[in-house]
């Protein structure tokens, strides 16, 4: 890429860039990227992102990884200040690059979006590592902008509800 861009980066790969010395973190072969409302005309009118994402899905490929989920922040649960909360990652080799990725309760409310085992251990993981107070969640949770699509909205209720269960909130 020509000019520098900032990308926000969740799901299990943010997991990895914020707490890299666990070695409890799974694998992936996927990057996710959030686009904050005040980026989406950048993105939009970034012909070299797009080109960057095309050539970079190209050059991972023979090693079995991809660029994979890039949503607009209204697509998936986080809270209002998310974006003033996020979290940079420091990083020499990002060339023209700027990575951020949720602050990890922001990183909670992500996989939140989905009833699955694997992301309810790693709420667990990031709950545990960022050293999370319950009522810090559960305000953070109280709070939560839920996209108005309805499988979403029942697997943040069943997380919540779960999350109740095993007294972390």
């Amino acid at each position: 890429m020509e000019e520098p861009i900032d990308l926000v980066v969740y799901g299990k790969s943010a997991i990895f860039l914020l707490f890299p010395e666990n070695e409890g973190i799974g694998v992936t072969n996927d990057l996710d990227l959030i686009i904050p409302e005040v980026q989406i005309s950048v993105f939009n009118e970034r012909l070299d992102f797009w080109d960057a994402v095309e050539k970079t899905n190209e050059d991972l490929r023979a090693y079995g990884l991809y660029l994979s989920h890039i949503f607009d922040e209204h697509q998936i649960i986080l809270h209002a200040n998310w974006f003033e909360s996020k979290i940079k990652i420091e990083n020499k080799d990002f060339r023209n690059l700027s990575v951020y990725v949720p602050s990890p309760l922001d990183l909670i409310l992500t996989k939140m979006m989905r009833v699955d085992p694997q992301d309810r251990e790693d709420i667990l993981l990031i709950f545990e590592n960022a050293k999370i107070k319950p009522l810090e969640l559960t305000n953070r949770i109280k709070d939560a902008i839920c996209p108005d699509i309805q499988e979403i909205k029942c697997a943040f209720e069943a997380n919540n509800a779960w999350l109740r269960e095993k007294k972390i909130i």
